[in-house]
């Protein structure tokens, strides 16, 4: 039975991805800062993805207790918009996205890879529409998921050769913990799925079955890729005029 680490499995699309993935037969390690429900899980281990030590400590219990580890799906992840322009951004502010994003990302690839080198094991990483289409005030969110997106690329070119793939799937607009500030408010909410050609946001489940693919023998040709599951959101852009003035506006400049 094959072992999967999955980060961010406390709430939305990492949990959603916990329970299916046990569904499916997967051998569960769920990880998160928080205390993660099983789900289904075999072992739930409490870290931080933004220490290294504890990713460590995390991936070689997880090896330890269940034999092994096959497959890594990092879901851990935060978003943070209150339509600040880059000028005025923080430090703290883009440390955060960066840290927890991207170093968080990095700190668990690299210590899943020497286990995923002996099991010729997968890894998928979430990133986002906004790594393409970023939205106003959203600098640094898509900054970091960018360079998610990159870091999947980078493990699939390096760690071909030897067995290991590497994909990054980037979602739309998901009904999660981490999107409700947005997705909670009404008339914000209509007029995001306004936008999208299946006038919805996804629920995670949705999203969740197309990680279980590339992590599975199914998808054993498949790496290097960004999979957009967005219900062809960025055909109608993910952003628009009417947002920037509005950015602008809530800082205090307006034109003329």
């Amino acid at each position: 039975m094959k072992v999967v680490l999955v980060t961010g499995a406390a709430s939305g699309l990492g949990r959603a991805v916990v329970r299916l993935m046990a569904a499916r037969g997967w051998t569960v390690a769920a990880l998160d800062r928080a205390e993660a429900s099983d789900d289904g899980a075999a072992l739930t281990v409490t870290a931080d993805v933004r220490d290294a030590r504890a990713v460590e400590d995390a991936v070689t219990r997880t090896v330890d207790e269940l034999g092994g580890l096959h497959a890594v799906a990092g879901c851990a992840g935060v978003f943070h918009n209150d339509l600040t322009p880059l000028h005025l951004l923080t430090d703290e502010a883009w440390a955060t996205h960066l840290d927890v994003n991207l170093t968080g990302a990095f700190h668990v690839v690299r210590a899943a890879l020497p286990h995923l080198l002996e099991t010729q094991g997968a890894v998928a990483l979430v990133a986002s529409v906004a790594s393409r289409y970023p939205q106003p005030g959203g600098a640094a969110y898509a900054v970091s998921k960018a360079g998610v997106a990159s870091l999947a690329r980078a493990v699939a070119l390096e760690y071909g050769p030897r067995g290991v793939r590497a994909n990054a799937v980037s979602p739309g607009y998901m009904d999660t913990p981490m999107a409700a500030p947005l997705m909670s408010r009404p008339h914000l909410r209509t007029a995001i799925e306004h936008e999208l050609p299946l006038r919805r946001a996804a629920h995670p489940d949705e999203i969740a079955p197309v990680i279980e693919f590339l992590l599975s023998d199914a998808g054993r040709y498949v790496t290097g890729e960004e999979v957009t599951v967005d219900g062809a959101g960025a055909l109608t852009a993910y952003t628009s005029g009417g947002d920037v003035d509005r950015m602008w506006r809530r800082n205090g400049v307006t034109d003329g």
